[in-house]
């Protein structure tokens, strides 16, 4: 081995051990301020409709019977962003419609059933939602009456 080989390897290895002693001095880093950070968090609420606004009609037909409900509004302050509305109809305890709606605006038709004796009781409900997350339902119930069409505000 030549005297220069020597002296390269000689600086290789110098350079090498600096390289190591050095650059992690250079990376090295440290936070000075020592305040704690402020994070704020906060949880939606979903709510129940209220003040709901509409109307109903009962309908008549030849031994049948049925309701139009046409909901045009109603509070529901400070929903998170995305919610929708889930409006029921049921006519005893069967679902008689059902709709989805991102506005406060549905319409709902039972269609025409058999006539039953005396009068038709209907519920109208109304769930807000947010992806699996429900509120308390609105309910209201629609009394039809015996053999004569009726309307009527919700």
């Amino acid at each position: 081995m030549t005297r220069s080989d020597t002296l390269r390897r000689a600086v290789s290895l110098t350079l090498a051990v600096l390289c190591l002693l050095v650059v992690p001095q250079l990376a090295f880093a440290r936070f000075a301020d020592s305040r704690a950070p402020v994070m704020t968090v906060g949880a939606a609420k979903l709510v129940k409709p209220s003040a709901v606004t509409g109307t109903y009609t009962c309908r008549i037909g030849f031994l049948t019977e049925g309701v139009d409900v046409n909901v045009t509004g109603f509070a529901d302050p400070r929903q998170p962003a995305g919610v929708s509305f889930v409006s029921t109809l049921y006519r005893g305890n069967t679902q008689r419609a059902v709709a989805t709606e991102t506005t406060k605006r549905v319409s709902l038709t039972t269609g025409l059933q058999l006539i039953d004796v005396g009068a038709t009781s209907y519920r109208l409900t109304i769930v807000t939602k947010l992806g699996g997350w429900t509120a308390e339902e609105y309910s209201k119930t629609i009394n039809c009456g015996t053999w004569l069409p009726g309307s009527g505000a919700l």
